[in-house]
């Protein structure tokens, strides 16, 4: 098996679950599992018929943070010089001034720039721009606010490309949500932002609160570019069917026949590449549409053509070119590479992927900030590699969709290596974390209060050690790859769903196939007054279940408790589903099973004759 190493691994149970049936239970099959995830494959064909599951990036607790002590070189901005009012007035000039004294400051070559206390009044036209290197830009207590405007979209402050090691701290950023004239251009003015992560490299964004806005706290992107020209500038190549062929390449990189791959018919010039790349589908709902497996293998060639290496990659991951390479060509695990899909969102007989080098933000440390009153979300996380989001409060965010503490939605597959820990919520809306897309998530010591809901998309997360104190929690996959231990859920309800899409999951299907995907498990989990557990399975180890009550309703086909404690719990049977196979063995105390639909109860699969 090969792994893209990235950090050190602390789920190795997931690596079982990409083999066959056995690997993960050796005493049963999955015959009662969903159709879409019944067949002969149990995971479909990752990566050169060999599965890559990278390793969740996992960073230490505290981090540390830009130690002030070291920032010696102080650049005061001074108002009078700049233009610079700050007493809640004169927006344009403030604004002009802000960014003119930060662009001195960088050819002063100041290491630490600080705000004079007060109100600066920012210009919806014209935010607050940081591009700098090497810096501590401490607002020392101001405020940042908006001016109140009518505009759809808008941004406090933007870290774009060019920010590296630069630190945000101390100081309120706030919106215009109450004085916002909805009226004065259509759409939902949901694009007010407070700070808005464009791009850059290890930034450092704590003890904000970042407040009142049209939309969002704080928002994360994807592209990390401005403009359009920006944009089009970062597309290195885009692919299209008529591209490819059938075939693929031995493992020197010289072409070879095969009815199971398609390749390049033509190698790539890399030279406009800048060192790195990544491949996938770069427009709509991204996903798979096209090239359906996550993992495709890359052959580099010097100038002259000679092979350097074979190198496994999944799609949306950024590629380093090996030194001297100037060709590439691809391969790709499927016979066949249509430009038609069934995936929402695609444009059907026009490219089927993009080579790009988009700079998303990476490596961002955001703590210790208060996420408050935001209209729409609290954290609106749509695209960026390597986050430690820790230690930040979500508080009473909402008042148009989704109306969430956090959503990690409009980034898709290029949300990657996330870890999300000892966060609090409380009076968000509608709920406080929804989870779209996304690989190598942990999500790990937070306490949610409302609905926290898992989509089928994400793939390879990770939930341990939370507290869930109301509302509803979601668990959905469409490839089975996760692990859900060591939690607590109190007075709330629960859901673990298979989701049967079977679409943008990155698994390769043979036409008329199914993939066959494993339960998710849940381990260690403490349930107290859960007055309601519905789902696809139960498949619980080591639980202490009290006062909880089972649904078997019309998708329930598993039920397995294996060791753990219970004590005044149900199992009721719904009259209309399928055959549901129970297996209770090891536990301390007894379920109460009941309903009209107790026929339905079947044993375990390992016991049919």
């Amino acid at each position: 098996m090969t792994f893209l190493s990235i950090r050190r691994f602390e789920i190795p149970c997931l690596f079982l679950l990409l083999f066959s049936a056995s690997a993960v239970r050796s005493d049963e099959t999955f015959d009662w599992m969903p159709p879409e995830a019944s067949g002969d494959q149990l995971r479909g064909e990752d990566s050169d018929d060999k599965p890559i599951l990278p390793e969740i990036a996992v960073t230490k607790t505290p981090k540390p943070t830009a130690d002030l002590m070291k920032f010696t070189k102080v650049y005061t901005i001074d108002l009078k010089k700049f233009d610079i009012s700050n007493d809640g007035t004169r927006p344009a000039e403030t604004s002009k001034g802000l960014n003119a004294a930060l662009q001195d400051a960088k050819k002063a070559e100041a290491n630490r720039i600080v705000f004079p206390k007060g109100i600066y009044l920012i210009s919806e036209k014209d935010p607050v721009i940081l591009d700098h290197k090497d810096t501590v830009i401490d607002l020392n207590g101001a405020t940042l606010q908006i001016n109140p405007n009518g505009k759809s979209n808008y941004s406090v402050v933007a870290f774009v490309d060019g920010a590296e090691n630069v630190r945000l701290t101390n100081g309120t950023i706030k919106g215009d949500r109450d004085a916002h004239d909805y009226k004065a251009e259509s759409g939902t003015h949901e694009g007010g932002a407070g700070v808005r992560l464009i791009s850059g490299r290890n930034l450092e964004i704590d003890h904000l609160l970042a407040c009142d806005m049209t939309g969002d706290g704080l928002v994360g992107e994807s592209q990390g570019t401005r403009t359009r020209p920006e944009l089009l500038a970062r597309i290195k190549h885009e692919i299209y069917a008529k591209n490819l062929e059938s075939g693929g390449f031995t493992e020197k990189g010289v072409p070879t026949a095969s009815t199971e791959k398609t390749r390049s018919i033509r190698p790539l010039d890399l030279s406009k590449y800048e060192g790195q790349f990544e491949l996938g589908y770069m427009g709509g709902y991204m996903g798979y549409p096209f090239i359906k497996g996550r993992g495709y293998q890359v052959y580099f060639y010097d100038a002259d053509m000679n092979f350097l290496e074979k190198r496994k990659c999944l799609q949306y991951r950024k590629v380093v070119l090996p030194p001297k390479a100037r060709w590439m060509n691809l391969e790709f695990n499927q016979p066949v590479v249509t430009d038609r899909s069934e995936q929402k969102g695609v444009a059907q007989g026009d490219w089927i992927a993009r080579i790009t080098n988009f700079r998303s933000p990476t490596d961002v440390h955001l703590h210790h900030n208060v996420f408050s009153k935001n209209r729409r979300l609290g954290l609106a996380y749509c695209g960026g590699q390597k986050w430690l989001i820790e230690e930040n409060r979500f508080e009473e965010n909402g008042g148009t969709a989704p109306a969430f503490g956090v959503d990690f939605e409009d980034g898709w597959e290029m949300m990657q290596d996330i870890v999300f820990r000892n966060n609090t919520f409380s009076g968000n809306q509608v709920g406080d974390l929804v989870v779209c897309a996304g690989s190598e998530l942990l999500f790990e010591k937070n306490r949610f209060e409302k609905a926290v809901v898992v989509w089928g998309r994400p793939h390879n997360y990770v939930f341990r050690n939370n507290r869930f104190l109301g509302g509803k929690v979601t668990y959905r996959t469409r490839t089975g790859v996760a692990r859900i231990h060591d939690n607590q859920y109190e007075n709330c309800k629960l859901e673990i769903l298979f989701d049967t899409k079977a679409v943008a999951d990155g698994l390769v299907r043979k036409p008329g196939q199914t993939v066959s995907t494993p339960p998710l498990m849940l381990e260690n989990e403490t349930l107290t007054r859960v007055t309601q557990i519905a789902g696809t399975y139960f498949d619980f180890t080591n639980a202490t279940l009290q006062g909880c009550k089972f649904v078997a309703g019309k998708e329930t086909r598993l039920i397995r408790f294996l060791g753990g404690r219970v004590s005044d719990s149900s199992i009721f049977y719904e009259a209309e589903g399928p055959e549901v196979h129970v297996r209770i063995e090891g536990v301390d105390g007894k379920f109460v099973e009941e309903g009209p639909g107790l026929p339905r109860r079947r044993p375990p699969l390992e016991e049919n004759p």
